[in-house]
């Protein structure tokens, strides 16, 4: 079977993680190696139209939508089958990856087809490289009036804002693996691989590592007011006998002489 799909980075995972928690549902558009990464932490379903591809991964639900030629503003497009989507798309999901289908076809389609997804949950579109899908992201965000986070090559649509230690997260796994991008394939989206400003990871890092040690503080603090309300239950059990002795030894002392 030839690599057509490439599989999802590092960066990009990371995005996922700090989107949605291990066990939640990912609604995957376009599968491929990359799938893997996702089915070790995540229930996915995976959209795919190449039936080659259908069954690559065994830890995900694949949903076969063969491409059906479209009309799109006067032009022609190929996107998933939408009686199939419609009849077989899960019905909860915490997020949504669009991988999908491949740039060759174009993804034009799902702003056609927006009724058809949830649409309050974050959705990733990777591949943003890419001039069509830039544009794709950048009119998403605009028809869900929702603030869109763009990185080198993928991007973010999300119903909350992100937080700094969540982007510093992102950004600092996705400067990694651009560091290991050859300059080759960069010259295929930019004009030069050289960049103006250091990509300062510390600068990440000292955020994510700020992040650490206040949840560290709050987890000791919640410690200790568990162990302050234990010592205050105790305290007024305590009290609370000290206070009823008396009372206690003058029942006793009734019952003694009914007896």
């Amino acid at each position: 079977m030839p690599k057509s799909h490439f599989p999802i980075d590092l960066g990009l995972l990371a995005a996922v993680e700090q989107l949605i928690p291990p066990k939640s549902t990912i609604l995957e558009l376009g599968s491929g190696e990359g799938t893997n990464l996702l089915t070790n932490q995540y229930n996915v379903y995976s959209v795919e139209d190449d039936l080659e591809w259908v069954g690559y991964c065994e830890g995900t639900t694949y949903i076969h939508s063969p491409l059906v030629t479209k009309d799109h503003n006067g032009s022609t497009t190929s996107w998933y089958d939408v009686q199939i989507l419609a009849e077989q798309l899960p019905n909860d999901y915490q997020l949504i990856l669009v991988d999908g289908p491949s740039g060759k076809n174009g993804r034009i389609g799902l702003l056609d087809n927006l009724s058809l997804f949830k649409t309050d949950v974050p959705i990733i579109l990777d591949d943003t490289i890419r001039s069509e899908e830039a544009n794709i992201a950048r009119e998403l965000a605009f028809l869900l009036n929702r603030p869109m986070y763009t990185f080198w090559n993928f991007s973010i649509i999300s119903p909350e804002i992100l937080t700094s230690s969540q982007l510093a997260k992102i950004q600092h796994a996705t400067l990694k693996v651009l560091k290991d991008e050859e300059d080759k394939y960069l010259l295929s989206y930019f004009s030069r691989c050289d960049r103006i400003a250091d990509a300062n990871l510390e600068y990440y890092e000292q955020i994510i590592s700020e992040e650490q040690q206040l949840k560290a503080e709050l987890n000791s603090l919640r410690r200790s007011k568990t162990r302050l309300g234990a010592i205050e239950k105790s305290y007024s059990l305590m009290l609370g006998r000290l206070l009823t002795a008396p009372l206690r030894a003058v029942s006793a002392l009734f019952a003694k002489r009914r007896g």
